[in-house]
């Protein structure tokens, strides 16, 4: 009886790390009757905003500041692009704006004070989009919280955060399907061969050492002194960081901080405000300049102005997402943040890297110490009775 239980308990802690990738990765079957789509949420996809803001926190401590994150985007070339943008509807835009707020004033006004109005914003507005921009990136740590925004991006994208997560696990859980029982047969004699409470709790107290040796041997790295042995022996995490680089790189530069995704934070977000006030002073100090400042300030009221300024700010910000979505410019961005973040990770030493791998889950690996603590104590009440 007790060659089976010993048998059985090793046997059940070798499952146990599959177990909690799939109840942490992929979600759970249940009967229909309990879930109309027959399968429970993976912790993982349950919890993707906290985690999602947790992987933000983390990759920005590795390849940022965010201001320098925001330089690698490119934001002389976004100005570029928002300015060929403003150059092709200059007319127009000048004409909704005039239109919208002095009426009969604008389309009384002769052809030629018309044209003089356009080619004043022709040579003003791209400076102005050239300096909001400088702007909006020096002060784009006050504007934008990263962890904030992760935290909606991924938590609007569970499948997708489940499975960049299981691309980077999966082979650490499989290791640990080999580690663990090798680790666990001499510490399961406890609660099988010793009767009562003391072998139950011993053997409780054990499968908790044996799962965080485990985990522990998962995010360390081997001593100089060991690198002769065979690569099977340490964690799989390090003959997989190349991929696991190139993962995070894929996800900061096409999803997570893909250019239409920060200019929609910046624009459309919690940061709406604060960029729009940059880029409004930059439209006061056209308007304070138009041609024939003084006397239009006689014939157009103070609120049809400021009416304008808040109008022509809105056409602007406009452009800035309409940028964002070219096709060429968001790969040229995506490119630059790629290479950064490639070239940031790979600067990491071997612990650094793989602390950050563990602190990804710090929150969710404890699930792996309930599992085998709950499999010794399972053992033990099973052969005291």
């Amino acid at each position: 009886m007790s060659v089976v239980l010993l048998v059985f308990g090793v046997a059940v802690v070798a499952a146990a790390p599959l177990v909690a990738a799939h109840v942490l990765l992929t979600g759970v079957r249940v009967p229909r009757r309990l879930r109309a789509d027959g399968r429970l949420p993976s912790l993982i996809a349950a919890r993707a905003g906290q985690i999602g803001g947790r992987i933000g926190s983390l990759t920005l401590d590795v390849v940022g500041p965010l201001n320098e994150v925001a330089l690698a985007l490119g934001p002389k070339d976004i100005a570029e692009a928002v300015n060929r943008m403003f150059a092709a509807e200059r007319e127009q835009i000048l004409d909704r704006v005039a239109r919208a707020h002095l009426g009969v004033i604008w389309r009384s006004l002769p052809g030629a004070a018309k044209v003089q109005f356009e080619d004043h914003l022709a040579k003003t507005v791209p400076r102005a989009i050239d300096r909001a921009m400088d702007e909006i990136i020096a002060a784009i740590d006050d504007l934008i919280d990263v962890p904030a925004m992760q935290t909606r991006f991924f938590g609007a994208r569970p499948a997708e955060l489940s499975r960049m997560i299981e691309t980077v696990a999966m082979p650490a859980f499989r290791a640990l399907a080999v580690l663990l029982p090798v680790l666990a047969a001499v510490p399961m004699l406890l609660p099988v061969c010793v009767p009562g409470l003391q072998g139950v709790l011993g053997g409780v107290l054990l499968g908790l050492g044996v799962s965080l040796l485990g985990v522990a041997w998962l995010f360390t790295p081997p001593p100089a002194r060991w690198r002769p042995l065979p690569a099977r022996l340490f964690t799989p995490l390090l003959p997989e960081r190349r991929m696991i680089t190139a993962f995070y790189a894929d996800t900061v530069a096409d999803e997570a901080f893909r250019l239409d995704v920060v200019i929609d934070e910046l624009v459309r977000g919690r940061a709406a405000l604060g960029t729009r006030a940059i880029v409004e002073r930059r439209v006061s100090a056209i308007f304070a300049r138009l041609p024939g400042r003084l006397l239009l300030s006689l014939v157009i009221p103070p609120r049809a102005m400021q009416g304008m300024i808040q109008s022509a700010t809105a056409e602007l910000l406009d452009l800035l997402p309409r940028a964002a979505r070219e096709p060429e410019l968001t790969a040229r961005c995506a490119d630059r943040l790629r290479r950064r973040v490639v070239d940031c990770f790979e600067a990491m030493d071997e612990l650094e890297f793989l602390v950050m791998q563990r602190n990804v889950l710090r929150t969710e690996l404890p699930l792996l110490h309930v599992f085998v603590g709950g499999i010794f104590l399972a053992v033990g009440l099973l052969a005291a009775l």
